[in-house]
């Protein structure tokens, strides 16, 4: 018990009011959108399978220091997922390169992520706002691209034959020219970096009930 209450006690310095609470991303996941350091402190340390979203986080070296503690009092089996952006802070990063989560990005993010989602910085950043003004997360990484080819059964596949950075297909370009008298219709955004957390996420389940 000592451990645990001192990884406690370190936490309750840097936690600020009103931390961020965890949204259920389903089948045992959850997720952390990060404004400040500290609200991520407290879920970092829980035991469940979780998704910390640093792509736009702020952080200073105390809050830094009591989140990789917490990170390595998580539980070895516990599934870590940590997004990053190209304006993650350095500090962040390097806690990010160092641990034993997967890291997920764009091209450009830092660290430099170990699996690398295919959108721009622009469409991301779009994505991740949306969330901000009160779009459901199921409904950022539930978007559907015409026959889509990685479902989480193509995922699993891919893992077992030995490639875990299958990539889902880019979306369809916005700015191509609409057939004549085709009816505007505002384009869904999709979170590609935590829809791609969330596949994984299933794929790797399923791939320990097998």
């Amino acid at each position: 018990m000592k451990p645990l209450l001192s990884v406690l006690c370190l936490l309750s310095s840097v936690l600020c009011a009103g931390a961020t609470e965890l949204t259920d991303l389903g089948q045992g996941l959850g997720y952390l959108r990060v404004h400040a350091l500290a609200d991520s402190v407290k879920a970092a340390a829980a035991p469940g399978a979780l998704v910390l979203d640093l792509r736009h986080a702020s952080a200073d070296d105390a809050a830094a220091a009591a989140l990789k503690t917490a990170l390595a009092s998580r539980p070895a089996a516990a599934a870590l997922f940590i997004l990053v952006s190209p304006v993650t802070p350095p500090v962040l990063a390097l806690i990010a390169r160092e641990s034993s989560a997967l890291t997920l990005g764009i091209a450009g993010a830092q660290p430099a992520p170990k699996i690398v989602v295919q959108t721009d910085a622009a469409t991301d950043r779009r994505a991740y706002e949306a969330f901000e003004a009160g779009i459901p997360v199921d409904q950022l990484i539930s978007g559907k691209i015409e026959k889509e080819r990685f479902d989480e059964a193509t995922l699993v596949q891919e893992f077992k034959n030995g490639n875990p950075d299958a990539e889902i297909p880019p979306a369809p370009d916005p700015t191509a020219p609409k057939p004549e008298g085709a009816p505007e219709k505002p384009a869904a955004l999709t979170d590609r970096v935590l829809q791609r957390t969330v596949h994984l996420h299933h794929a790797l389940l399923a791939l320990k009930q097998r």
